[in-house]
């Protein structure tokens, strides 16, 4: 059974401002795993439908009991996730689709982004997200899809933050940015699964011999 996690994001700025501010969020300080962007198509339809593809490459630290999942035994890898987004002006709503196009033999990652305008207040914008972790690999399809979601929870909230900063340059330089909490890191659930894992691996050892 699939991993999916739901969420919602409140922007304190309009509609055009935060898709104005999406396509210059990259760098930012809190999203420094995200290595490079590149966009490989972009088309305008009759209907003012505003259609982009692009490729972003980023680093992914890997929890220890993950490690020799990889040939390598490498602490982290590069992932490479494919972004297609959908910007229909007239109904004002913007949908991205992100989903990772390497590593597929562990886990794949999908998720789905819709801002549009809060119906109670114009001037602000709502991000509703979704993300469905799906791994098949036997006997850890469990252990990795819920250390996907919890990482996602994470790093979804690093990248809002990400945008927040650059919509407060944008248009509010004048203003110091809002102080916002961070929740705590995924590191006492890795620990958890760490001995699943360990468990598992042990065991899948056990019968090999």
């Amino acid at each position: 059974m699939v991993k999916t996690y739901i969420s919602q994001w409140l922007y304190t700025f309009p509609w055009s401002q935060v898709v104005t501010g999406f396509w210059q969020k990259f760098p930012n300080p809190y999203t420094g795993h995200i290595l490079s962007e590149d966009v490989y198509y972009r088309t305008i339809t009759n209907d003012q439908i505003i259609i982009t593809k692009r490729l972003l490459t980023k680093t992914n630290k890997i929890p220890r009991w993950g490690e020799f999942l990889f040939s390598r035994g490498s602490a982290s890898t590069i992932a490479f996730i494919i972004e297609e987004s959908i910007c229909d002006l007239k109904q004002k709503t913007f949908t991205t689709v992100t989903k990772n196009i390497n590593l597929k033999s562990l886990m794949t990652i999908e998720e789905i982004c819709i801002y549009h305008p809060d119906k109670n207040n114009e001037s602000r914008t709502i991000c509703e997200k979704k993300v469905i972790a799906t791994s098949e690999l036997f006997g850890f399809k469990t252990t990795l899809e819920t250390f996907a979601i919890q990482r996602y929870k994470k790093n979804q909230e690093l990248a809002s933050l990400g945008l927040e900063f650059i919509l407060h340059e944008l248009f509010l330089p004048h203003l110091p940015l809002p102080t916002i909490k961070i929740t705590p890191d995924t590191r006492s659930l890795s620990s958890k699964l760490s001995a699943k894992a360990k468990k598992i691996l042990k065991s899948s050892n056990n019968d090999s011999v």
